[in-house]
């Protein structure tokens, strides 16, 4: 356990994405003012006389992005995938989505581009026309015209370490000890699956917590009597202290996933009465530049088809002085003299 967090904290998701509580808030705060700023004058460059719209604060940001991760990940996962584990993974971009601005993308559209992004990710190739039928309403285009933009806003930061596979190895330890019948451990592990399916993708457990750390509390939400013996066995070595300092942080990790327990997944009617005025504020103001992203694709790309005039190249001779054949010439005479 403590080696496979030395090893998380050596990633590009804990360098990128670890945040304390104070300073995640502090970003969502920045980043929601920094887009008022830079909308506000954009609308009122395109519409000068027209009243500025009310913008969303960063709490109901979080309520919109939260909304839409139990709405469209997890349920769409549910019922499109093939492989039991690649339907766990496809959705792991959704804790870095937690961050994103929604003046710039709209929501439904960055989760389908999302789940898209995530497919290919992790291995799983479907055709772009095949995907995108699976939705109402939705070409192959506006899947494929976020992705870029989305691959920014996460800081291209794909490898997303998940607590799955944590989980496996805690299960397999459980058995090796012995002190547990197995269908007690087979209980707990299914439940514990069922968690992490949707708690942490819809609480900031992902930027506070490592993967150990998030799977122990799942595992401790499904039976904490398997979580004190892995604990006890774990720092057997190092003092009651070490122990006590993870079972803190297991435990606080264990009251937020709490907050969002998987039975809410299906129980979303509070979450839609909620979004309905947002989404209508929404729509008031996003970024104008951003509204059509497909059009705004299809503009990047014949940019950057445009043939930029090319430079002469200069020879060697004309940056050192001199030809570089002259120079060879020089070498040869002087070699023969000597000789």
């Amino acid at each position: 356990m403590a080696t496979e967090d030395a090893r998380y904290r050596q990633s590009s998701q804990y360098r990128l994405w670890s945040f304390t509580t104070g300073h995640l808030a502090s970003l969502r705060n920045e980043c929601n003012s920094l887009a008022q700023k830079a909308i506000s004058a954009r609308l009122q460059s395109a519409s000068p006389n027209d009243a500025l719209p009310e913008f969303l604060t960063p709490a109901e940001e979080l309520s919109l992005v939260t909304h839409y991760t139990v709405e469209l990940l997890p349920r769409r996962c549910l019922h499109r995938a093939t492989d039991r584990d690649t339907r766990h993974r496809r959705h792991l971009l959704a804790p870095l989505l937690r961050h994103q601005q929604h003046y710039d993308l709209p929501p439904t559209e960055l989760l389908k581009t999302c789940l898209f992004f995530g497919c290919k990710a992790e291995g799983h190739y479907m055709r772009l026309s095949k995907f995108a039928d699976k939705f109402p309403n939705t070409t192959g285009e506006e899947v494929l015209a976020a992705e870029y933009v989305l691959s920014q806003g996460i800081r291209f930061a794909f490898d997303v370490r998940h607590p799955f596979r944590a989980l496996e190895g805690a299960i397999m330890e459980l058995r090796r000890l012995g002190d547990f019948e197995n269908k007690r451990i087979d209980r707990a592990h299914g439940k514990a699956r069922e968690i992490l399916k949707f708690s942490p993708l819809v609480t900031d457990a992902y930027f506070h917590y490592t993967p150990s750390q998030i799977m122990l509390a799942a595992l401790a939400m499904a039976d904490e009597g398997l979580v004190e013996r892995m604990l006890r066995e774990a720092f057997a070595a190092q003092g009651d202290a070490a122990k006590e300092k993870c079972g803190d942080l297991v435990q606080a990790c264990r009251a937020m996933l709490e907050k969002e327990p998987p039975e809410k997944m299906n129980d979303n009617e509070e979450r839609k009465s909620i979004i309905k005025p947002l989404n209508r504020k929404l729509k008031k103001c996003r970024d104008p530049d951003r509204v059509d992203l497909v059009a705004l694709q299809k503009a990047r790309r014949e940019q950057a088809m445009v043939k930029k005039p090319k430079v002469p190249v200069k020879e060697d001779g004309a940056v050192f002085g001199g030809s570089i054949a002259d120079g060879r010439e020089s070498k040869r005479r002087k070699t023969e003299t000597e000789e």
